[in-house]
């Protein structure tokens, strides 16, 4: 039987994720086990999930994946560059998984390759090092900079669209990969369907989970009709229950206090919020009044609205450099079939990587495990107040996996 990981959010899982799940198995045959590796309560762009990671875990189960394992806060709110790293490391680490699969708008697995090993280079990281201390390029963003490196040493134009999203993760997994000298082999799918950003198309299968997400937070349950139908039934649920949308505007006036009450300073190591933006989102604080609004207030072609949330939570919740020092330590259990619980054993036999199934148990772990899930433990506990019915601040020691018989 082949193993497969899939580094994902599932924020929410939608048929684009159903087909890439059913993909894998016409590829590699019916028996093939597939691992989702998934953010927790916090994704990579800096956003909330729009459900609490124990529900999402539910739905992708009932919809075919076999095992969930918890991609932590706060490496789940990274770069896509770290998030890519610390999914990789724990894929490698729990020593079953013989491929990656991830979807990409390029589908092209050479050209993906080729990129990821331009991006490896000394070559590239000089001319983006150069470009940024050079005048000349003063206006540009940083992802104009990188398709212009790139396009520079590739020795052709690379179009300013190929450095979508999922195009950028599929060149952070690949790199990850080398980088490891793992044996896991890439598993690359040509994304069907909307791409990131768009709205609802009536007239399409595939939408994206930004605009499914954006139709919920408005109320519009007819969103779920883009889900698979096992998935909508755990949504459906959750949205009864008061457990969806969640509602990050709920934190607005604790967030922007707590910018408030904190001083500008040349001092503060805040993860992802180097280079003067933290001191930029205290100073700006006295302006905005939500989360929403700081975002807007900062964002510059240096500082990305994704850069900027995550140093806005990194911020209030004290997350630094060295907090991030290692790659995750541990992976928890959040949901699985009989098959994924067949893979759990597995695991269990061949790594000592802690993969903890209780989680209350982490204290029988090392003092870096321990520091990382208190971390997670803490950011949980504040997720859990955004939901219409919030969550107890002890349900992130609480919680029983999701077991499907």
């Amino acid at each position: 039987m082949k193993v497969v990981a899939i580094i994902s959010e599932y924020n929410p899982f939608h048929l684009g994720h159903e087909y890439q799940v059913n993909r894998i198995r016409e590829m590699l045959g019916q028996d093939t086990a597939v691992i989702a590796i998934m953010s927790g309560n916090y994704t990579q762009r800096g956003e909330l999930a729009i459900t609490d990671k124990t529900i999402r875990a539910n739905a992708a189960v009932e919809c075919g994946v076999n095992l969930v394992l918890e991609l932590p806060f706060p490496f789940s709110m990274s770069s896509a560059e770290f998030f890519a790293k610390s999914g990789v490391k724990i894929a490698n680490e729990i020593g079953v998984v013989d491929y990656l699969s991830f979807g990409s708008e390029s589908g092209d697995i050479n050209e993906i390759s080729d990129i990821a090993s331009i991006m490896s280079g000394e070559e590239y990281r000089l001319t983006i090092d150069s470009m940024i201390s050079n005048a000349n390029y003063k206006d540009y963003g940083y992802p104009e900079l990188c398709q212009m490196a790139l396009s520079k040493i590739y020795g052709r134009d690379i179009p300013r669209d190929f450095l979508s999203p999922n195009n950028i993760l599929a060149i952070e997994y690949i790199k990850a990969i080398t980088a490891l000298q793992s044996n896991i082999k890439p598993l690359i799918i040509k994304r069907e369907g909307a791409g990131y950003l768009d709205i609802i198309n009536p007239m399409a299968k595939y939408q994206s989970a930004s605009a499914i997400r954006e139709e919920l937070m408005s109320q519009n349950i007819s969103a779920l009709d883009y889900v698979p139908e096992s998935a909508r039934n755990v949504y459906i649920e959750a949205i009864n229950d008061g457990k969806m949308p969640s509602d990050t505007s709920l934190l607005d006036y604790s967030v922007i206090s707590s910018l408030r009450l904190n001083s500008p300073s040349a001092g503060v190591d805040i993860h992802d919020a180097a280079g003067g933006l933290y001191n930029r989102l205290c100073d700006l604080s006295a302006e905005a009044t939500s989360i929403s609004s700081l975002t807007s207030l900062a964002e510059t072609k240096k500082y990305t609205r994704a850069r900027i949330r995550r140093a806005i939570w990194n911020t209030y919740f004290g997350v630094t450099s060295s907090n991030v020092k290692h790659l995750p330590s541990y992976t928890q259990v959040l949901a699985m079939d009989s098959t994924g619980r067949s893979i759990l054993k597995r695991i269990k036999k061949m790594s000592s990587f802690p993969v903890i199934t209780k989680p209350s148990s982490y204290r029988e772990y090392s003092d870096e495990v321990i520091s990382q899930k208190e971390l997670g433990n803490k950011a949980d506990s504040i997720y859990g107040l955004t939901l219409k019915k919030a969550n107890s601040g002890r349900f992130p020691l609480t919680f029983t996996p999701y077991v499907k018989d």
